[in-house]
């Protein structure tokens, strides 16, 4: 059986809302989700590492000008 897992988000954002802010938040959220997956893997602190590595590889390989895809 398949988990559930989020495949998309929509924000709707107001016209006076602070952008960047907004963008601090989702992205400490991811931080706090990563974080959380690897405390309860039974991975070792190097292969932790590794996985780091790994997924700021794939961020800076999907970026185009700042901009991540």
């Amino acid at each position: 059986m398949k988990k559930n897992y989020i495949q998309n988000i929509v924000i709707h954002v107001s016209d006076n809302m602070d952008s960047r802010s907004l963008s601090n938040k989702i992205n400490e959220f991811h931080v706090e989700v990563i974080e959380r997956r690897l405390n309860d893997s039974n991975l070792s602190a190097k292969e932790k590492i590794a996985v780091i590595d790994r997924i700021l590889e794939n961020l800076k390989s999907r970026e185009h000008e700042g901009i991540i895809k």
